[in-house]
């Protein structure tokens, strides 16, 4: 039978997925430091320590109070310090323990209680604070959302974690959570898994924390869920929410070649009523502007046997007391994507005397190039959706990939217009049967041309207005199916030669 040692070395010690740190899991520890292991380890028999030959409660101590400090003295070869430690009164709720700055001594984890650490000299107690002491004290997780602080020697307990993407800001893994040391994620997550955003930047953490501190109580069907945040001082900054075994929108779009049918439309409708009403709260309960809306921050969660859509990645998100329309301090987010950012972030800085706000209306923009996105995908599938963003071209520099979907007329006056691309794209979808007037794609499209892609901040409504006029579509589809998708010839819809528009001979 292997020894104590032996089964903690071999069996016991886990690599953490995170930060490669190993750590003892709890229920193991549990499990193999019992009476009979404690026992054999201190070479007594039926209850009697076999050097003194009295009968010991030396192994009911231990199992009681003391499991990671005897744990870390078999690892150490130190078992027989344990009934000194224990008499000075030490237990494993006084850990993690640390060097007395002042004096040469132990100091609990509050700094309150001092030990002598059983005369062991000082080598072997600098070997049990700074390293084997941590590989028992990962921690028990919750997903109440809180920030815990975690020493930095100390494992966190994920497994199975690989890098899925990465972004300016960090890196996201895809990992599981230890069973026995968690609290809440078998029901906020499907088999343990979540996704760990990773921060290069501490600035950036915060962030991203504070805003998702400030919007915790918003338990929104179309908001992911923040499980809990990470703080490892300098070793890392971490955000858990729960995996999206689904990817983000541009994956599941990318990934479908569904034609259309009612049911597509409808669920397509419900969603995108989802979201809005997930931003509508963002904007109106908690005074806060995503900022950064696209597929890409769209994730797809199974729940019920249905993909449901959520607001994902809070990174640039600002709250903002003031009014929505009109503040008197610029903002300052410089992470955006392109594709989905609103004309008016091209006028800030032109006067800085006079800088134009960005409002939460700027989402409202953002949201429109996802409606209409989803729209192209509805009627043409993943490959019309490509043709779409190569029609748009590239950026003007590395940082700015992908263009926007406007075109500055002119600067100074701080005009600007919908790009040609988007004006030819709509008329295209328009002259498709499926959306003829009097259907709910065609009162889609007139919603995204005609309110949400307005340059003009001030033209675009809230997103309460967009949830009326979402919730009247979806009511009228309850009552005349036909209204959802016409039965019609879809021989003669039009295609989108994405070629025809770049090239000019449309």
């Amino acid at each position: 039978m292997p020894s104590l040692c032996d089964q903690l070395e071999d069996d016991g010690l886990r690599p953490s997925g995170i930060d490669g740190k190993a750590f003892v899991p709890f229920d193991f520890l549990e499990e193999t430091i019992n009476n009979d292991s404690v026992k054999d380890t201190l070479g007594m028999t039926g209850g009697t320590c076999i050097k003194a030959r009295k009968p010991s409660d030396l192994p009911d101590r231990i199992t009681k109070d003391a499991k990671r400090i005897f744990a870390a003295l078999v690892l150490m070869d130190k078992v027989d310090a344990i009934e000194s430690l224990l008499d000075e009164g030490l237990t494993d709720e006084h850990l993690p323990l640390s060097r007395d700055p002042k004096y040469d001594a132990v100091l609990s984890r509050d700094g309150e209680t001092t030990f002598q650490f059983g005369g062991l000299g000082r080598p072997t107690i600098t070997e049990f604070i700074k390293r084997k002491q941590w590989l028992f004290l990962a921690p028990i997780l919750e997903t109440n959302g809180d920030l815990i602080e975690v020493n930095q020697e100390c494992a966190l307990p994920f497994t199975e974690s690989e890098v899925i993407g990465n972004g300016q800001a960090g890196v996201v893994h895809r990992a599981k959570i230890y069973q026995a040391h968690q609290r809440g994620f078998e029901a906020e997550t499907v088999n343990f898994q979540v996704a760990i955003k990773d921060f290069h930047q501490k600035s950036e953490f915060v962030k991203e924390n504070e805003i998702l501190q400030q919007i915790r109580g918003l338990e929104h069907p179309h908001i992911i869920r923040h499980l809990t945040s990470i703080d490892k001082g300098k070793k890392g900054w971490y955000i858990i929410f729960p995996w999206a075994a689904g990817g983000n929108l541009q994956d599941y779009w990318e990934a479908s070649e569904q034609e259309p049918s009612r049911d597509l439309v409808s669920w397509s409708l419900t969603q995108m009523l989802g979201l809005t009403q997930a931003l509508q709260k963002l904007h109106e309960q908690f005074k806060c502007r995503h900022g950064d809306l696209k597929p890409g921050n769209i994730l797809c969660v199974q729940e019920n046997g249905e993909t449901v859509l959520k607001i994902a990645d809070f990174g640039i998100s600002r709250i903002h007391h003031a009014q929505t329309t009109y503040r008197k301090t610029a903002t300052t987010s410089l992470l955006l994507t392109p594709s989905y950012q609103g004309p008016e972030v091209e006028f800030e800085k032109v006067d800085k005397t006079d800088q134009r706000p960005r409002s939460r209306k700027y989402d409202i923009w953002s949201l429109g190039c996802v409606f209409l996105e989803f729209a192209i995908w509805l009627l043409h599938g993943p490959k019309a959706i490509e043709g779409f963003a190569n029609a748009k071209g590239t950026g003007k520099s590395s940082t700015n990939p992908s263009s926007p979907l406007y075109e500055v007329t002119d600067k100074a006056t701080r005009t600007a217009r919908v790009h040609q691309l988007v004006s030819w794209t709509i008329e295209r979808l328009q002259a498709n049967p499926q959306c003829k007037e009097g259907t709910a794609l065609a009162a889609l499209l007139n919603l995204i041309k005609n309110q949400m892609l307005q340059p003009e901040v001030e033209e675009r409504p809230t997103a309460a207005l967009i949830c009326v006029e979402l919730e009247t579509i979806i009511q009228e589809a309850q009552k005349d199916p036909s209204y959802l998708l016409p039965f019609c010839d879809t021989s003669g819809v039009p295609s989108l030669d994405f070629n025809s528009f770049q090239s000019g001979t449309y």
